[in-house]
């Protein structure tokens, strides 16, 4: 496929993207409003927003979004919901009968538990690192590169995240206001920005550990999986030096466009980041 095709199917998906679900362009336009201002105002590195790469990522931004919400959907039907047959309905009237606050922190917790294993995975399994690679191929961090990910990739993390609440029982509110919160983290914690946060920084994630685990220094890799730092602590994975990381990405140089990058997962060798 010569490059003007490769551009011309990819204008097309984003624009079929936006169509189907034009509430991620509104997204995308209001999260650039805040957070380019804050970028420039508080930046770690100092560089245009328009930087190499940003009109790949924001097809990936708006085409990702669909192609995943495809994709989870079909395997909670696949698998979710059979599972949830099987599970007890004292289960699921348990979680029910919760306050909506404890409900939401039981359905944090048992989230970024399934999260932080199935990410943990996409480092250690070499199928699964042939995805997940694309999101830390990336040499420059800020909050629009969270969108830079293989819609595989984060198909198979995000199920395994969500499944668990659609098994238990949790209810659409619950798991509406984790979606919207794990959206959110997700692109804040990618953001260029110098903010520290202190002793917070030990209980909640931060672009400053998160930072780390997009680090370029092989003896930085595999760290700071999970959304919670208490459990990259219990299980041995928490590392937050005092200095910012020096350099970002992987040993591999990823293709430019969005379909290339796609591609890319099913082409290039499947090793892991040791």
């Amino acid at each position: 496929m010569n490059r003007f095709l490769r551009v011309v199917v990819s204008a097309v998906l984003v624009g079929a993207a936006v169509l189907i679900r034009p509430n991620v362009l509104v997204g995308l336009v209001v999260l650039a409003v805040v957070l380019v201002p804050l970028e420039l105002a508080f930046a770690l590195h100092r560089r245009s927003p328009l930087r190499r790469g940003w009109r790949t990522d924001v097809a990936h931004f708006l085409v990702n979004s669909l192609l995943t919400n495809v994709g989870v959907i079909v395997v909670a039907v696949l698998v979710g919901l059979p599972l949830r047959a099987l599970t007890p309905d004292l289960v699921r009237s348990t979680v029910l009968g919760l306050p909506a606050t404890a409900q939401f922190a039981v359905a944090l917790g048992v989230v970024e538990m399934a999260a932080y294993w199935a990410h943990r995975a996409t480092h250690h399994v070499p199928l699964l690192w042939r995805f997940h690679k694309v999101h830390h191929a990336p040499t420059e961090l800020d909050w629009l590169a969270a969108a830079h990910l293989h819609p595989v990739d984060q198909i198979f993390v995000r199920s395994c995240a969500v499944i668990p609440l659609l098994v238990l029982g949790f209810s659409r509110a619950t798991f509406g206001g984790y979606l919207v919160f794990a959206a959110f983290q997700a692109i804040f914690v990618h953001a260029n920005v110098r903010f520290r946060f202190g002793v917070l920084r030990w209980l909640v994630v931060t672009p400053e550990y998160h930072h780390w685990h997009h680090a370029g220094e092989r003896e930085h890799l595999n760290h700071n999986f999970s959304g919670l730092p208490i459990i990259d602590a219990m299980f041995g994975t928490l590392h937050l030096p005092k200095r910012w990381p020096e350099s970002y990405g992987i040993d591999e140089a990823q293709p430019e466009t969005y379909l290339e990058q796609l591609r890319w997962s099913f082409h290039a060798p499947a090793g892991v980041p040791f």
